[in-house]
């Protein structure tokens, strides 16, 4: 099947200026063609139409790359649903059965369930005793190296994540073995600093690894509260005291050994209670009775279970000095990637391109769910649209490049070539 959207404004991933007037031709999976539909200039040649393509008129609209969300948790029909519905194109799941997960890939791949693609980092590693239940033990180099071993050879994980009590030993070993078997590293740190993920090779780090570096901070007061309730705060007491210089330098230190970073900033705001009343009043939140709901309820109140009003208070000061970073990250080269940490697929992934939006421009901040996320899966051939890569995109209305809020007005989610979700189509209760 050849498919062309006309007459569209593209915005194509990498960040450069988008291009009006526009044409986009896909044959099967793939780009094969995106440029000018009319005249020439910098893009090249005008773009034909295939004879027997069937045409999308792209009027008044644009497409962009299908967005990425490298951290989520909920495998459930009705998170995969929406996740299309918003323009999300992959996700990957930090954490969880890996079997449930590839049964979960093959089901949305044979078309049964509506979805986007799955990544996966399978069980997490931790060492003895776990932060969460369920992770792999890896409480020795050699352990570590069977461990990520099997987990790409046996268990098909898309990447490794190294978590809480792994320290700089362990790391070493589970970083050389996985990128030897050719799939990338990230994590949620506490025991090694990001200064010796950064030192270790790591890929990526998420949002609660230990980034601030704070002489005042002893091992002892950086270790005193072993629960992930009691950890959380006190890494926010960190980030809210954080020295303005020491962050530069480790954020300096992070971009220039291409360590790309998921703050995931609205799984702050949601532990802290500081998002629930704006976050539930999105128009595509549940109504009524909804397990979903239930659980993200259940995990917020879980990870604050034992915070103080001190540790609530360090949490909004926190936020501030995380974005405060992030920006001079950016300025400083490096990759900022989108992820969530949390459930309701696609509208805390749009929450945090907003937050992201306070100190990006749109166009980078597109990028951050785009270019910079599918980079960060190691998939080169994602978050861009140009010939040869995979027709994964979305078309949406008006135009995100100078109005970052028109990326929640989708009008179809195209994923490997294949429309998987149309506005008009879902409006009047058809399948998508």
């Amino acid at each position: 099947m050849t498919l062309v959207i006309d007459n569209v404004r593209i915005v194509e991933g990498p960040g450069n200026p988008p291009l009006g007037e526009g044409r986009v031709v896909i044959e099967g999976e793939r780009i094969t063609a995106a440029g000018p539909r009319v005249g020439a200039g910098p893009y090249g040649a005008p773009i034909e139409v295939p004879p027997g393509a069937e045409i999308i008129d792209g009027t008044g609209k644009s497409v962009v790359p299908g967005l990425i969300d490298v951290h989520v948790h909920d495998a459930s029909d009705a998170n995969m649903a929406l996740y299309v519905k918003s323009g999300v194109t992959s996700i990957r799941f930090a954490g969880g059965q890996q079997r449930a997960l590839l049964q979960l890939r093959d089901r949305i791949e044979r078309g049964e369930t509506p979805g986007p693609r799955v990544f996966s980092c399978g069980h997490a590693l931790d060492a003895t005793p776990h932060v969460w239940p369920g992770s792999y033990a890896a409480d020795s180099p050699l352990e570590a190296r069977r461990i990520v071993r099997r987990a790409v050879t046996t268990e098909k994980v898309d990447a490794i994540l190294a978590t809480h009590r792994i320290t700089r030993a362990i790391l070493d070993a589970i970083v050389d073995e996985a990128h030897v078997l050719g799939v990338p590293v990230t994590g949620q740190l506490w025991s090694a600093s990001a200064r010796e993920a950064a030192e270790a090779g790591m890929d990526g780090l998420e949002n609660t690894s230990r980034i601030p570096e704070d002489p005042g901070f002893s091992h002892e007061r950086l270790h005193a509260r072993h629960s992930v309730s009691g950890r959380i705060a006190t890494l926010a007491h960190l980030w809210s005291t954080a020295d303005k210089y020491r962050l530069e330098d480790i954020g300096g230190l992070l971009a220039e050994r291409g360590v790309w970073l998921a703050p995931e900033l609205v799984s702050f705001e949601a532990w802290a209670g500081l998002s629930e009343k704006e976050v539930k009043a999105e128009r595509d939140w549940p109504q009524g009775q909804d397990p979903r709901v239930t659980q993200y309820d259940r995990h917020n109140a879980y990870i604050s279970s034992e915070w103080t009003k001190d540790d609530f208070a360090a949490q909004a000061k926190a936020l501030e000095a995380m974005k405060e970073f992030l920006g001079a990250f950016v300025k400083a080269g490096g990759s900022l990637v989108t992820g969530t940490d949390l459930g309701f697929g696609g509208i805390l992934l749009h929450r945090e391109l907003r937050h992201f939006a306070d100190f990006l421009t749109p166009l980078e901040t597109i990028r951050t769910a785009t270019r910079a996320a599918a980079s960060a899966l190691g998939r080169d051939d994602l978050g861009q649209l140009a010939p040869g890569r995979t027709a994964d995109l979305v078309l949406l209305e008006g135009y995100p490049s100078t109005d970052l809020g028109q990326l929640r007005s989708v009008v179809a989610t195209i994923i490997g070539g294949r429309v998987v979700y149309q506005r008009e189509r879902a409006a009047a209760g058809a399948p998508s």
